[in-house]
């Protein structure tokens, strides 16, 4: 079933919805063009029995409740092409993202700037890199990058004449910092024997919380892309919420990026259509590195399995859906991409901090099948040891800018905190300037400086938290360099 704009918005009217650096490379900054674009999505399922992400301790997927997918959306200028494509993955390292961008570069010529690639967050997915006591799925990892290309490849297959337009909706409900200041006494000490001043994920509805830490988000940002008959072709939104949860602990679920895909679907009036190509939402994960959607100041409330995920997914839906059908459209528009690596020191950790952990863990006992360790102490005492024995003392990682008509997108390699988003857009020359976190790499949580002053476990030093104290900002400073070039 194809549809025309006019019939489009009739239906949906209809349903009531609602540092030190390798030099920058800057390719394919082009005046406006006519464009065409395309999406793309290549099934990432996994078997039964594989290792799920996102927790201290390893899990086995005994149940697949909804299927994972890469989420691929190009553009062509007649001069320049990128892509944009979105994974339902915890994290995942960079040779995953580069043997993709390889391939992609093998088949279609396309330099890897041009292509950003990032997870959503999904914790229940398998491991791409080692997490913890989830380590990495090899065989999972090879086929995962090929299929992140094969979406990719579909998307500029699927190249039509098109017409995009953008726009910023806000949806304040969701998002909730989740690092609060306590009254004295009602922090506990953390892994590595100290007291933090912040504590993340503190009992909701305690008398003991004062204040959060940091602001929120509340942007939805919105890319709408349309054929020029009015068919849509793809909706990309970009959000900071961490991720929702609340579906089988052994699951495999694309958690509520999948529902939000599922909802704009229903409310666009394509949920059963067998029009081809498919329509193809595509919900990238902001920077919500301290960012969940708990409201810490109310008690807890019950949900059933999935409910509270599907919940914020319409939730968002209905405001990206709101804002799509404000956009205007434009069918010429500039292309850019940019790219530089960043060389950054790793926090390793000390001689003494080996022996300590080593005490630890001659100590410890694992449980349970597979065994793993439990104790939290332990848990991280294992990192420390894995640090010092197979990290280098700095890392390679990129940030990327794409320029798409007068908006832009710039990217984080791991889960940035929610400050670092909001400077980039205050200090970038495009309004609007979506943020995309988890991109081209992952080097765990990204903390503002003030941050790690602060303590709390996004600070805590393991495989999930590494880089030097003034990575942000220079991740940062890169993200408006390139933005300003691209201008």
């Amino acid at each position: 079933m194809s549809l025309n704009r006019r019939q489009f918005l009739h239906r949906t009217l209809r349903a009531g919805a609602i540092p030190v650096m390798a030099p920058p490379i800057f390719l394919g900054q082009t005046g406006a063009r006519k464009l065409k674009a395309g999406a793309g999505t290549a099934n990432i399922t996994p078997p039964l029995g594989c290792s799920l992400a996102g927790g201290m301790s390893d899990r086995i997927a005994d149940e697949i409740h909804d299927e994972l997918h890469a989420r691929a959306l190009a553009f062509d200028n007649g001069e320049t092409r990128v892509a944009i494509c979105v994974v339902d993955s915890c994290a995942i390292p960079r040779d995953v993202f580069d043997r993709s961008k390889e391939l992609v570069r093998q088949h279609l010529g396309i330099p890897a700037s041009h292509l950003l690639l990032s997870a959503t967050h999904t914790h229940s997915a398998p491991p791409a890199g080692h997490l913890f006591q989830s380590l990495a799925d090899e065989p999972y990892k090879a086929w995962m990058a090929v299929r992140i290309a094969d979406a990719v490849r579909l998307a500029f297959h699927r190249l039509e004449p098109a017409r995009l337009g953008w726009g910023v909706g806000r949806e304040e409900r969701l998002v909730f910092n989740r690092r609060w200041y306590m009254k004295p006494g009602h922090i506990p000490p953390n892994p590595f024997g100290q007291i933090d001043r912040v504590r993340m994920n503190p009992p909701a509805g305690s008398p003991e919380l004062l204040r959060p830490s940091g602001p929120t988000d509340p942007d939805v940002g919105v890319l709408a892309v349309e054929s020029l008959d009015g068919r849509p072709i793809s909706v990309l939104g970009s959000y900071a919420l961490h991720y929702v949860g609340g579906g089988g602990g052994t699951h495999v679920t694309a958690d509520y990026y999948g529902c939000w895909a599922d909802a704009m679907t229903r409310l666009s009036g394509l949920s059963g259509s067998t029009a081809f190509p498919p329509f193809v939402p595509i919900l990238a994960n902001a920077c919500s590195g301290n960012i969940n959607g708990v409201n810490f100041r109310e008690k807890p409330k019950s949900y059933a399995p999935y409910e509270r995920m599907r919940q914020y997914a319409d939730i968002l839906a209905a405001e990206s859906y709101r804002t799509w059908r404000t956009l205007a459209y434009e069918d010429s528009v500039t292309l850019g991409a940019s790219i530089e690596e960043l060389d950054l020191g790793v926090r390793l950790p000390s001689q003494t901090d080996v022996a300590a952990a080593k005490k630890t863990l001659a100590s410890a006992v694992k449980e349970g099948d597979p065994p793993q360790y439990r104790d939290r102490d332990a848990i991280y005492a294992r990192e420390t040891v894995l640090l010092s024995e197979s990290y280098p003392k700095t890392a390679r990682t990129p940030v990327q800018a794409l320029r798409i008509g007068n908006m832009a997108i710039a990217t984080f390699p791991g889960e940035a905190f929610v400050e670092l988003g909001l400077e980039v857009k205050a200090k970038s020359p495009f309004k609007p300037t979506f943020l995309i976190e988890l991109a081209n790499d992952y080097r765990g949580y990204l903390p503002t400086v003030e941050g790690h002053e602060l303590g709390g476990y996004e600070t805590w030093r393991a495989k999930s938290s590494y880089l030097e104290k003034e990575a942000a900002p220079k991740m940062v400073a890169s993200a408006i360099r390139q933005l300003e070039k691209l201008a």
